[in-house]
């Protein structure tokens, strides 16, 4: 399984690749990690089977939505499941991310266990859809 995690946060990404290793970490995933949406969407070119990613909504550089706008334009990459991460507990935000076509989403602040819950979640939806 490949994971890209995309956020502005060093602190944030080492949270988040924690919490995906105590789900998937059997498996071996390969962790891909960028700063900005920018930089995340040149890793999604650069490895365009990666299968999750995770992805902050305020950055610099290239906002998360700008990059899931791009995702879902392209025919190359726009399968991939993208787990939104926001402050914004806004339900409109949400809404909107939702018919962009997210996988689910984080508010922040969040811990491992509620990235350990999403993840099985995501997983079980997956292998019941196989």
């Amino acid at each position: 399984m490949k994971i890209l995690i995309v956020d502005d946060s060093n602190t944030m990404r080492r949270v988040l690749k924690m919490g995906v290793m105590k789900v998937i970490g059997e498996y071996s995933p390969e962790i891909y990690e960028a700063e900005n949406g920018k930089e995340g969407l040149e890793q999604l070119y650069k490895h365009p089977d990666i299968d999750y990613v995770f992805l902050d909504v305020n950055m610099p550089v290239m906002k998360g939505d700008e990059m899931l706008r791009i995702m879902r334009q392209d025919p190359k990459i726009k399968h991939i499941k993208v787990i939104m991460q926001t402050t914004e507990g806004v339900r409109e935000k949400v809404a909107e991310l939702t018919r962009m076509g997210i996988s689910g989403y984080l508010l922040k602040p969040f811990t491992q266990d509620v990235i350990v819950q999403l993840m099985n979640k995501l997983l079980e939806k997956e292998s019941a859809n196989a």
